[in-house]
C-alpha cells in the first residue's frame, strides 16, 4: 500500500542517503581534480578518466572514489523509490494537477534511476578496472544532464504535490 508517511519517510531518507554520498564524495575534490566526482562523470574520454583516476591515485584517495561511487548506487535506489512512491501516491489520492504532478514524478523517477544508475555502474566499473574506457566515459558523460534535470525534477514535484496536496484539503 501507498501511503503519504511511507512516500515521505523514503523520499526523505533518499534526501539524507544523498547528503551522506556528498559527504564521501568530499575527499575526491582536489587540487589535481578541482571538480571531484563531476570531472569523472562528465569526462567523455578514456583519456580524461585516466587522468582524474591517476590524479585521485596520487592522492591517495582512490578507495574513497569506490566507496562513494557505491554510496552513490545506494542513494540511487533509495532517492528513485522515495520518488516513485510519491508519484504513485498522487496519482492514487490525487485529483486533477495534482495527478498531473504525480505522473510527471513516476517520469521524472523512472528517467533519474535508470540514467544514474547507468551513469555511475559505468563510472565504477571504469574504476575498478583501473582505466577508462571510451565508450563507457561517453555514455556517462552522456547520462549527467539527464540526470541533473531528473534529480531537480524529483526534488521539486514532491514539494508542489504536497502543497497543492494541502491547498485543496
Amino acid at each position: 500500500m501507498i501511503s503519504r508517511r511511507r512516500f515521505l519517510i523514503v523520499w526523505i531518507g533518499g534526501l539524507l542517503a544523498f547528503a551522506v554520498a556528498i559527504w564521501l564524495h568530499l575527499p575526491l575534490t582536489i587540487d589535481a581534480v578541482p571538480d571531484g566526482i563531476t570531472a569523472h562523470q562528465r569526462a567523455g574520454t578514456a583519456e580524461r578518466i585516466n587522468d582524474v583516476q591517476t590524479a585521485w591515485s596520487d592522492a591517495g584517495v582512490y578507495r574513497n572514489a569506490f566507496t562513494a561511487m557505491v554510496s552513490d548506487l545506494a542513494f540511487i535506489a533509495i532517492y528513485t523509490l522515495g520518488s516513485l512512491l510519491g508519484g504513485l501516491y498522487f496519482l492514487k489520492t490525487g485529483e486533477g494537477s495534482v495527478r498531473t504532478v504525480g505522473a510527471l514524478l513516476v517520469f521524472s523517477a523512472l528517467v533519474f534511476g535508470a540514467v544514474d544508475a547507468t551513469e555511475t555502474w559505468l563510472q565504477l566499473e571504469q574504476l575498478t578496472d583501473g582505466r577508462g574506457d571510451d565508450a563507457k566515459a561517453a555514455i556517462a558523460a552522456a547520462m549527467y544532464w539527464p540526470k541533473v534535470s531528473s534529480f531537480i525534477a524529483c526534488l521539486l514535484l514532491p514539494i508542489i504535490g504536497l502543497v497543492m496536496e494541502r491547498r485543496s484539503a
